[in-house]
Order: C-alpha cells, then sequence, then structure tokens
C-alpha cells in the first residue's frame, strides 16, 4: 500500500505542504539542529558536539546550505540572526543585508531603467541593479564573534561544509530540480539572446 498525505498527516489540509514522510521524531538533551537538509543539520550538530552553542551551529548549518542547498541560500546574499542570551534574557540582532555599491545613486538607476523622475517601478530581478553587496559572510563573522560560544574557532565551524565541498555529497531531488530549473532558464535567456 503506497503512502499518501492522509497516511502521514491527521489534517486532511496540512498548513505547509502535503510530503509524505515518515521520519522518526528526534529527541535530544543537548540541543537540536532543524533545517532542510539532513547533511546540514549533520554540520550544526558537529559543532554542537565540538562545544559550541547555538550561534556557532547557526553558522555552520548556513554554510553547509550553500554547499547542499546554493538555491536556498548563498554566501553572496544576506543573513539575519536574532539571537536569545539566556544569561541575560535578552534578544538580540545583527543586520547581515548588503549594500548598494558606494557610488550608485536613485537618478543612475532611473536613468539605466529607463525611468523618468518621479516614476514609480521596480527593479526587475535580472537587473545589474537588483544585487547588492554581499552581506552574508561578514555576518557569519559577526554572528561568531558576538553571539558564539567561544570554545570552537570560525575555521571549526566552516570545516563541515569545507569538507562537503572538497569530497562531494548526494544531492537532493530538491536540490536536483532547483539547479535543473535554473539551467533550463539560463539556456533558453542564451538561446534567445543568440537568434
Amino acid at each position: 500500500m503506497p503512502l499518501n498525505a492522509r497516511a502521514i498527516y491527521p489534517s486532511s489540509d496540512p498548513e505547509f505542504i502535503s510530503f509524505p514522510s515518515r521520519r522518526s521524531v528526534v529527541h535530544s538533551t543537548n540541543g537540536i539542529i532543524a533545517c532542510t537538509q539532513p547533511l546540514a543539520a549533520q554540520a550544526g550538530q558537529r559543532v554542537l558536539r565540538d562545544g559550541g552553542n547555538a550561534a556557532d551551529a547557526a553558522v555552520a548549518v548556513a554554510a553547509a546550505l550553500n554547499m547542499t542547498e546554493p538555491s536556498s541560500t548563498g554566501i553572496g546574499g544576506d543573513m539575519f540572526c536574532l539571537f536569545y542570551s539566556a544569561q541575560e534574557k535578552k534578544v538580540r540582532a545583527l543586520n547581515g543585508s548588503g549594500r548598494s555599491s558606494k557610488n550608485s545613486t536613485l537618478a543612475q538607476m532611473r536613468n539605466d531603467l529607463g525611468m523618468k523622475p518621479g516614476d514609480i517601478g521596480d527593479i526587475p530581478t535580472t537587473s545589474v541593479h537588483s544585487v547588492t553587496t554581499p552581506g552574508a559572510a561578514a555576518g557569519w563573522v559577526d554572528t561568531v564573534e558576538k553571539f558564539g560560544s567561544g570554545k570552537v574557532s570560525l575555521e571549526q565551524i566552516l570545516t563541515p561544509a569545507i569538507e562537503l565541498g572538497e569530497e562531494g555529497f548526494p544531492v537532493s531531488e530538491l536540490s536536483s530540480v532547483f539547479v535543473s530549473t535554473i539551467i533550463s532558464f539560463l539556456v533558453a535567456r542564451t538561446r534567445l539572446k543568440m537568434s
């Protein structure tokens, strides 16, 4: 008998996605990692096991996701962090978003996009102006420096992701679909420009 959503979910209309799964619940007494990719979760668990805290593990997971799910996250993008300090009983925030290039102006962007002053419009996602200076890498460093345990180095935190890149890993079904979709888009766009 094949599995379907009704065999898994008690609700006939799950809030997120109708994806049959038989994963076991994971219980832990020393921390837990939740993310979309098991190898990235393993990277975070490794950092926790080595003495890191949640901030250290979050950076390890983000770096591993760059390898295993590059279409979901990227070192060339932004990052944001909300960190709860149990000692201080405070939530602290870190903004690792990128900025526009130093010499960019609104007038220059409007001109490049063919917009007149006062026109309302959007910057197309395919425009060079939709790209910011990446803030993720600096945000990872800031997260470890401000909120990290101090018990593991940035090198130890990034090692699992580096190993995934050097040694390879099995690509998940979702990542495979995303990559093939992007490749199809780029091939079609290149053919259109060449004709």
